[in-house]
């Protein structure tokens, strides 16, 4: 029986009526089960290949572009899944579930393994997994959620995380930014276990990541179809004895499109906006300030939707052209246009593009004198990816590509190109503008002065261009 149990029988959690018959951790990519615990014993202990079976079977018959279903039921037993930086998070029931309830335990477990071993990948979970298997115990008890808090479960979780090698680690592309002048490289991915550890050493850290995820299409002609924002205000807690902290935002920042009454008091106009439970946001409405008291670990303190007219980092400008009296070629041309100050850089940006299942070969060339930049053709998928690197805003990059088909292109070939997809990350920069204007943090032992460090990020959810 779970340690935790006793302590948590009486309090309410939102899990306690799902019941779940195992959890596992699948690295996709090499098709290991990293993590396998079986807590009811009523389903097949092989459901690990069962579901690698069947992404293989998606991937054949739909291709690698479409992600395969959440939720599917195989001979009674019911799989929900998720994938969290590259791997997959699963668990199977033969109970009717609550799916949101099951992909919020999922989220919150990836979580919880990323405050205690400072950073979530398959070579950390490989060097880490008694630590793991300890936390799913205190977690899960015969199918039941006991709790997901970072607080309770420090309590009851003694072994210690095993550090990864930096040259081993393979994390997404959040962890690798850091803001410039900061040093959050290694610091930001601390475990959280070591901060009990290291009370001696006068750690006193409060860790602030604004992320703005753009999800955007656009005509061929680069009119925008479609623009909206999902930001999110995240805290990673190393202060002691949790103290208050009180967090400014932008004052000209709107609460619901129904109060814009004229123009000139249009401002930055969330049309949704959700708060954690660790923040008391009485003061918002008038003030844009928060009162925060966040556990210690990784917390998403704020939701905000951001939709219609919003300023966005790319355009692209795609060209298709069929070659004259050679009708099994065409030439695309894309332009890609960063719209973002000239003194920020995109880290990495990289475009794909679908072709014609009748494509034979594909070849290329740069209009732009460019080089910190990468070119592959995947023959299999029919798919075209182009890569830039430290792209710097306010300037233009262009490529030119000629494709061969084994048989002459028609009109329906040509519908098959595109869209073209954008992924980019673009550190200290955010597009709607929102900024932390104010960061308190009032502490009852003022010996150890807190230190502040506070990011942004923006990053692609979905960045599509017609062509």
């Amino acid at each position: 029986m779970s340690k935790l149990r006793e302590v948590t029988q009486n309090s309410v959690n939102i899990f306690n009526s799902e019941m779940i018959s195992q959890f596992f951790i699948l690295s996709p990519q090499r098709g290991d089960t990293l993590i396998f615990r079986d807590y009811r014993h009523d389903t097949p202990r092989d459901v690990p290949d069962l579901l690698l079976d069947r992404l293989k079977t998606w991937q054949k018959d739909h291709g690698t572009e479409l992600d395969p279903p959440p939720i599917f039921n195989v001979d009674g037993v019911n799989f929900l899944f998720t994938n969290v930086q590259g791997l997959y998070f699963v668990c199977t029931t033969k109970f009717n579930v609550s799916p949101f309830m099951i992909y919020e335990l999922l989220g919150r477990i990836a979580t919880l393994i990323k405050d205690f071993c400072g950073i979530l990948s398959e070579e950390c979970l490989r060097l880490n997994s008694s630590l793991v298997y300890e936390l799913l115990d205190e977690i899960i008890d015969y199918g039941y959620v006991q709790t997901t808090l970072t607080d309770q479960l420090k309590s009851y979780v003694y072994e210690d995380p095993i550090p990864v090698k930096r040259e081993n680690i393979i994390i997404n592309s959040l962890a690798k930014l850091k803001a410039p002048g900061t040093n959050l490289g290694s610091s930001r991915n601390r475990p959280i276990m070591h901060s009990r550890d290291e009370r001696s050493s006068k750690q006193n850290e409060i860790y602030i990541d604004m992320i703005e995820q753009i999800v955007a299409s656009f005509a061929s002609n680069g009119m925008t179809v479609r623009a909206e924002i999902n930001g999110s205000i995240q805290v990673k807690s190393f202060l002691q004895e949790n103290p208050e902290i009180r967090l400014g935002l932008n004052s000209n920042i709107v609460l619901g499109r129904d109060k814009v009454i004229s123009s000139d008091k249009y401002g930055i106009v969330f049309d949704d906006y959700k708060f954690h439970d660790s923040v008391d946001p009485t003061d918002f409405d008038e003030y844009k300030r928060m009162i925060i008291f966040p556990p210690e670990g990784e917390t998403t303190i704020m939701n905000y939707r951001i939709s219609g007219d919003i300023s966005l980092p790319f355009r692209v400008f795609p060209t298709l052209l069929r070659v004259p009296r050679c009708p099994n070629r065409m030439e695309v041309t894309i332009k890609i246009r960063a719209d973002v100050p000239e003194d920020k850089f995109v880290s990495k940006c990289t475009l794909t593009v679908p072709l014609p299942r009748i494509t034979q070969s594909v070849s290329n060339e740069n209009t732009d004198d460019y080089n910190d930049q990468s070119f592959q053709y995947d023959n299999r998928a029919k798919i075209i990816i182009w890569t830039i690197n430290n792209l710097k805003g306010g300037t233009e990059q262009s490529i030119k590509v000629k494709i061969t088909g084994a048989t002459p292109f028609s009109a329906v070939a040509e519908l098959e190109v595109g869209p073209i997809s954008l992924e980019f990350d673009i550190p200290n920069y955010t597009c709607s503008n929102i900024q932390i204007r104010k960061l308190k943090v009032y502490e009852k032992n003022k010996s150890i002065p807190p230190q502040r460090w506070i990011r942004y990020f923006t990053i692609s959810e979905s960045y599509t261009c017609r062509v």
